[in-house]
């Protein structure tokens, strides 16, 4: 019983000492990059991570935090593979004999895989971080600036494609809205007598362009509030917002020439 505390006790101190010779160092990462994709059985994760110091010492011992079940990690600086220690989730690299600055901005890669059934995607940061972004088969799921050591992430991973689902379905009911307003409005025009019909013509294309314009004006607030509630990405937004701003504009315009000719 006492060997297994020495032991534990030893462990715990050598994790603290190793925590601390890579901190010493005053590391920090300009820009993170973490692409998540779906491969047939498990998500395939690329990190990329720039390293920035301000030191011209070399860099002797780096380590990075993976989260749990990850499989076939392999690691690289400047496209040369590495080996590394792994304890817990923490795996470290002993870089002396590779004689790089701290100052020289090296890239380090980080490739792994996970199961295909996890939901989040986690990161526990062991040094400070200027920005990092993060996708999940091509879709931001996070962009996050001036993070600290010690933060602990947790995004979950299918959050932004239910969302974009559901707005496709609203404006999927929108634009069928649209559709049947138009085939009624037809109809009607073509049942009114001959001699008002051109009067009747102008008044129902009115009502049409008008209705037109508030669904359009509503769908633009919608779409602007949803992007700063982040529901949607920069993408989509800018994409939807051009589209339906055009229609907007070109109907107002038709709504003001229907105005003047009834006049």
């Amino acid at each position: 019983m006492r060997r297994v505390r020495i032991l534990a006790i030893s462990i715990i101190i050598s994790l603290l000492v190793l925590t601390v010779s890579i901190n010493a160092q005053e590391i920090s990462s300009t820009n993170n990059e973490v692409k998540i994709t779906t491969k047939n059985d498990y998500l395939s994760i690329e990190e990329t991570i720039i390293l920035e110091g301000t030191s011209e010492d070399f860099i002797e011992l780096i380590g990075f935090w993976i989260q749990d079940n990850a499989q076939d990690v392999e690691i690289s600086i400047n496209n040369q593979n590495l080996q590394y220690d792994k304890t817990n989730n923490l795996y470290t690299i002993n870089l002396t004999e590779l004689e790089i600055k701290e100052n020289s901005q090296p890239t380090i890669k980080i490739d792994y895989n996970i199961d295909k059934d996890s939901d989040y995607y986690k990161k526990e940061l062991i040094r400070n971080i200027s920005s990092l972004k993060i996708t999940f088969d091509g879709k931001i799921l996070q962009t996050i600036t001036n993070l600290i050591s010690g933060t602990a992430l947790n995004v979950y991973l299918y959050q932004v494609q239910t969302l974009e689902t559901s707005f496709n379905w609203y404006l999927i009911i929108v634009i069928i809205v649209l559709f049947i307003l138009l085939i009624i409005v037809l109809i009607n025009s073509r049942r009114k007598p001959k001699k008002s019909k051109t009067k009747k013509g102008i008044i129902e294309s009115e009502e049409l362009l008008k209705t037109k314009k508030t669904l359009l004006m509503s769908l633009l607030k919608d779409i602007e509030k949803q992007h700063r509630s982040k529901e949607i990405s920069d993408d989509t937004y800018h994409k939807l917002k051009e589209n339906y701003k055009n229609e907007a504009v070109e109907t107002m315009k038709k709504l003001e020439d229907t105005t003047s000719k009834v006049k």
